[in-house]
């Protein structure tokens, strides 16, 4: 995980030059918003133990994001920035919000429109990622090795309407990424392979971004799959997070004047 860390820190020095989108902040997903079936043989083939395999999966997934998102965007991860105070807001994030179930909303950065919680962009409450090179709506082949399909997802409340300008102007932060949840989960009813009794897994990442008056840009939740005889950390971080970074990634907004037209804080935030 060391070796991981400081990698990951390299590449990030040396593509925040590049990046140019709004800055973003990045908040893992909370430990209590893990759910999977599966740790316990993962933690068994990987030689370690259940809580192991969560902390592996929630670093994995937040350096695959950060890798990702530098590209564009100068990014400030919770998880793993040593900022003062950071740790300890990361705290008061996780105490001062709360999650439902919502319906996807695209981001205008895919539909070019407004996102809407359902309706643009969304087809039967699901929105479909066209992922080959014509364009074409892979709906279809939404169970192929590394595409996405986003659905119904777990969303975030937002208790405190000064929170998020707060952490704008302390951090400097103009969007926020929340990693609402992750689930691992064995489709039973999906057997790849009857002889060698392998069956599907399926990786979700929910999330949401929001700009730093409170305006949801977009929610989803980002699904790739794999088989069940596939107990390797590393080769599942380095094989699907990948995709499932660039997706979310995708969701971002592209330009820096996020905050100046936007309409007052929707649902997402409570008034208190």
């Amino acid at each position: 995980m060391k070796k991981l860390l400081f990698l990951f820190l390299g590449v990030a020095m040396g593509l925040s030059v590049a990046a140019q989108g709004p800055s973003v902040m990045v908040i893992p997903f909370d430990p209590d918003m893990y759910f999977s079936d599966s740790d316990q043989g993962l933690a068994e083939y990987n030689k370690l133990n259940v809580k192991e395999v969560r902390q592996q999966f929630r670093y994995g997934l937040n350096m695959n994001l950060n890798a990702r998102i530098l590209s564009a965007h100068n990014t400030k991860t919770m998880l793993t920035d040593t900022t003062a105070d950071l740790a300890k807001d990361l705290y008061s994030i996780y105490k001062g919000i709360s999650y439902f179930s919502d319906k996807s909303m695209a981001s205008s950065s895919v539909t070019g429109e407004d996102p809407e919680p359902s309706g643009k962009g969304i087809i039967g409450g699901v929105f479909k990622k066209n992922t080959n090179n014509k364009g074409q709506d892979n709906a279809s082949n939404s169970k192929s090795s590394n595409q996405i399909e986003a659905r119904n997802y777990m969303n975030v409340k937002i208790h405190n309407a000064a929170m998020l300008e707060y952490l704008h102007n302390k951090y400097g932060t103009e969007v926020f990424l929340f990693i609402n949840q992750f689930n691992l989960v064995t489709n039973f009813e999906h057997c790849l392979d009857r002889a060698n009794n392998v069956f599907e897994r399926e990786v979700m990442i929910h999330f949401s971004v929001f700009d730093y008056t409170g305006k949801q840009i977009a929610g989803d939740v980002a699904i790739v799959n794999l088989p069940s005889n596939n107990n390797n950390l590393d080769l599942i971080i380095k094989e699907k997070f990948p995709v499932i970074a660039d997706y979310i990634k995708g969701q971002l907004p592209h330009n820096s004047t996020i905050g100046n037209d936007a309409v007052a804080p929707n649902s997402m935030i409570k008034q208190d």
